[in-house]
């Protein structure tokens, strides 16, 4: 079982408890997640008639709120814990999607939707970050985040080709319906054990610390930018190329296959080797993915850029985490955590607010991709 999860040949020692009840979590709530994922962006687009810029500034939004409200979320995951402070989210995660149904209706509820989604990721990122930072076994972080990493990746192998099947069939009402209830499921392993926590203040002063300590970890925490582009504009692209909800979902459902094998080794390999030479591999190559994608134009070689995205992807996620982990293990979590992520939506956000300006300008996918491969270059200052 995942709560008792255990791998003599990959693992130096059993992982606690605590981590084989977050893969169970990872498991469910990113089979949910998977399902809905590649047709959010898709959902604006086709069926609300949004305008890329206007998925764009959709997405500042919730990154705005995020950024601005997460030290909220490091205060409540202090003081309630890291399990509850996940728990907290689920509800929001469940009205950001049922906001998204509804707006078909009315618009205006974008707006709310973008809210929920915001103030879902305030609570569950410094939770899920701070349990993984807190009980990860500092010998072995590596491999123990690369399990869930593959946990995520076999998730998405099933999901997209689910949600896509749905999609097509019933729609996408019944999509985000169906992943709603398996998204609430995931909380269920959280706590088959009680949460043992000692609360502890939170102040963003702390936090602001951390600013002044690590600028440029800071800049390289802000190359997340270019995730929000590969999960916002990519998508909607890979659909104007092949214009069917099931053939899109088959593309991520290959794509993840590959990416699922390849992230065991990925974080073996971040607990043997040099951590930083391993984040500087994995930015040049992700740059040079996105410049690639400026030639995707059929099922195949979109495919194949996708399965290169995603394993590129790896190769510096899953190091940048490492590092990130031991940092605030090293220290108090919260804090650093907090750092992590206000870094990370900040830039996200940028990459919103730039993306706007850009395609306003030139109406073009291909500078958009340009633009993630520049913030890509920013993961080699952390």
């Amino acid at each position: 079982m995942l709560l008792n999860f255990h791998i003599p040949q990959y693992f130096n020692k059993k992982v606690r408890q605590e981590i084989g009840e977050l893969y169970a979590h990872s498991a469910i709530a990113n089979l949910a997640l998977s399902i809905v994922m590649l047709f959010e962006p898709i959902f604006l687009y086709v069926v609300l008639d949004f305008t890329i810029p206007q998925i764009l500034g959709f997405m500042a939004l919730v990154y705005a709120i995020y950024a601005i409200f997460i030290p909220w979320g490091g205060k409540v995951a202090s003081e309630y814990g890291y399990k509850h402070a996940m728990a907290m989210s689920v509800p929001l995660q469940i009205l950001y999607w049922s906001m998204l149904i509804i707006s078909k209706e009315n618009h205006a509820l974008v707006l709310v939707a973008a809210a929920a989604f915001g103030f879902q990721k305030t609570l569950y990122w410094p939770g899920f970050h701070s349990l993984m930072a807190r009980y990860a076994d500092r010998s072995q972080v590596g491999r123990e985040f690369g399990v869930v990493y593959a946990i995520i990746s076999i998730s998405h192998i099933l999901g997209p080709f689910f949600g896509g099947f749905i999609s097509a069939k019933s729609g996408l009402t019944a999509t985000f319906i169906i992943a709603s209830i398996i998204y609430c499921c995931s909380i269920i392993p959280l706590f088959t054990a009680k949460e043992i926590f000692t609360p502890k203040a939170y102040s963003f002063k702390d936090t602001w610390a951390l600013y002044k300590t690590y600028p440029k970890k800071f800049l390289g925490y802000l190359g997340f930018g270019e995730e929000l582009l590969v999960l916002t504009i990519w998508p909607i692209f890979i659909y104007t190329i092949i214009k069917d909800f099931g053939k899109t979902g088959l593309v991520a459902t290959v794509a993840s296959l590959v990416a699922a094998v390849l992230a065991l080794a990925v974080g073996k390999i971040t607990d043997q080797y040099t951590k930083r030479v391993l984040i500087k591999i994995g930015a040049f190559f992700t740059a040079l993915i996105w410049i690639a994608r400026t030639v995707a134009t059929n099922v195949w070689n979109t495919l194949a850029v996708d399965t290169l995205s995603r394993t590129s992807k790896e190769m510096h996620f899953i190091p940048i985490s490492t590092v990130t982990y031991l940092r605030a293990e090293a220290t108090h979590v919260v804090p650093y955590v907090v750092f992590f992520e206000q870094s990370l939506a900040i830039g996200k956000l940028l990459a919103c607010l730039i993306g706007v300006l850009l395609f306003y300008a030139t109406g073009s996918f291909m500078v958009l991709f340009i633009l993630g491969a520049l913030f890509s270059l920013l993961y080699m200052l952390i």
